[in-house]
């Protein structure tokens, strides 16, 4: 037995258990459907993996001039298939979003389209092969054209005849790569499915975030984010092999040209913020840890038991913290008095850390209050001048000086007190921290814990 094959029978018999949770609740958000009406609505997803587009204007990595990366078609080809963007994106895709798929599909006509370029490595195509190999409803599509988010029409027409469907409405989602709908997605999107509706969209409000660290998944939070690309679903027209209402407008601009439903009942996304995504992709080294978190912070903690019952396959791998908890060190084991005189903590761990400050009571901090300044030391493979350092460390808010370099504990709540990322460039450590209330009256800190990223 394959290891997609083993993932597969776990996920089916957890997903089980979770959509029975999901239906036998008092309070269910979803509306319930009968197994016939079920099994008239025809569901046709598309994802675009990684499709080789050098000269499209639609991605950062493959636009020029100050709002893209500006790379000649080798660079950006090396940049696209590079294993540190490829191998989450392949992992993410065959061991969480297809098999969580595969359980939200069950009551439903789903064939899901996964298109990607010739060119893509053998070992990424041969994954792909593998789940196709799998998953009944999963559909290979090769193509040298360029790709649309949405499916061709003639994927469509594909997907229709395979269930027998000579007219009526069909729902087409846009499903990336490194995302996960919950097992409750179709029972969600069905109701909508109806020929009243053809040419509407439905935009999935409401999801859970985090950031990949490793094999887990940390800082997960509720996520609202209306308009998003995750997940979105138009009601395509089909009459007899005629297709109709697929053109994708811009995800943020949805309503502008097509009406459309906002339905945030319940989480219905779980999206993955990782190093490598093409929306983060700038034309120089940026920090990546501060910028993640800081656009997933707005809203509070995820709900695990809620998370467990819509993202079964990512739950055991989900923390809330900034940082796996394992590895946090505490600054202080009881509570210290900050004030203009610096409260001195080596730090030995490379790479980026997340502070969390968390004050008696509760208590929240005001804008600027605290302040963190630090050291760093350039290791001997250090290709970073003390500028390219210094501009590097600016891109998250980070001042610097002679001294050293300082930045304020955002004064925002978190649910989990007061978090501050701070990220060095590759080849700089951070050797020390220093904290220090900038106003008269002490600041009392309840616990400072620093998390490795």
């Amino acid at each position: 037995m394959n290891a997609l094959s083993t993932i597969g029978q776990r996920a089916r018999r957890v997903a089980q258990r979770a959509r029975q949770a999901i239906r036998g609740s008092e309070n269910q958000a979803a509306p319930s459907l009968s197994a016939e009406r079920a099994s008239r609505v025809l569901f046709v997803g598309h994802t675009r993996f990684s499709v080789h587009q050098y000269g499209s204007r639609y991605f950062n990595a493959t636009r020029d001039g100050d709002a893209g990366a500006g790379f000649s078609e080798e660079q950006y080809t090396q940049w696209l298939y590079s294993d540190e963007r490829m191998d989450p994106r392949t992992e993410i895709f065959t061991t969480l979003s297809l098999p969580q798929l595969a359980q939200a599909a069950e009551d439903f006509n789903v064939v899901h389209y996964v298109s990607y370029s010739p060119s893509l490595p053998q070992k990424h195509k041969n994954a792909l092969r593998q789940a196709a190999r799998s998953y009944e409803f999963l559909e290979l599509n090769e193509t040298n054209k360029t790709v649309s988010s949405t499916p061709t029409k003639n994927l469509i027409r594909k997907a229709a005849h395979k269930h027998h469907l000579s007219s009526g409405p069909i729902g087409v989602y846009r499903l990336d790569d490194d995302d996960v709908l919950s097992v409750n997605y179709f029972h969600l999107m069905a109701p909508y499915v109806r020929s009243s509706h053809i040419g509407w969209w439905v935009s999935q409000g409401l999801g859970i975030a985090a950031v990949r660290l490793g094999d887990d998944f940390v800082y997960a939070r509720d996520y609202y984010y209306p308009k998003s690309a995750f997940g979105p679903l138009c009601i395509a027209g089909y009459d007899n092999g005629e297709v109709s209402h697929t053109q994708a407008p811009k995800h943020t601009v949805m309503d502008h040209t097509n009406p459309t439903i906002l339905d945030s009942r319940e989480p219905a996304y779980f999206h993955i913020r990782h190093r490598g995504q093409d929306s983060t992709l700038g034309g120089k080294p940026l920090p990546f840890y501060p910028e993640a978190m800081m656009r997933i912070r707005s809203e509070g903690p995820a709900d695990l038991e809620r998370v467990r019952t819509l993202f079964p396959l990512v739950a055991d791998r989900l923390r809330l913290t900034p940082g796996k908890a394992d590895n946090a060190v505490t600054l202080e084991p009881t509570a210290l008095s900050a004030n203009s005189e610096p409260v001195h903590h080596s730090w030995d761990q490379p790479g980026a850390l997340a502070l969390r400050v968390e004050l008696p009571d509760r208590g929240k901090l005001a804008p600027r209050q605290l302040r963190v300044s630090f050291s760093t030391t350039e290791e001997a493979h250090c290709e970073y001048s003390k500028a390219q350092e210094r501009e590097f460390f600016a891109a998250a808010n980070v001042q610097s000086d002679d001294a050293g370099y300082s930045a304020w504990v955002p004064h925002q709540s978190t649910g989990l007190g007061h978090i501050l990322v701070l990220e060095p460039p590759q080849g700089v450590r951070i050797t020390s921290l220093r904290l220090h209330a900038d106003q008269q009256e002490p600041l009392t800190i309840q616990q400072a814990t620093a998390y490795p990223l």
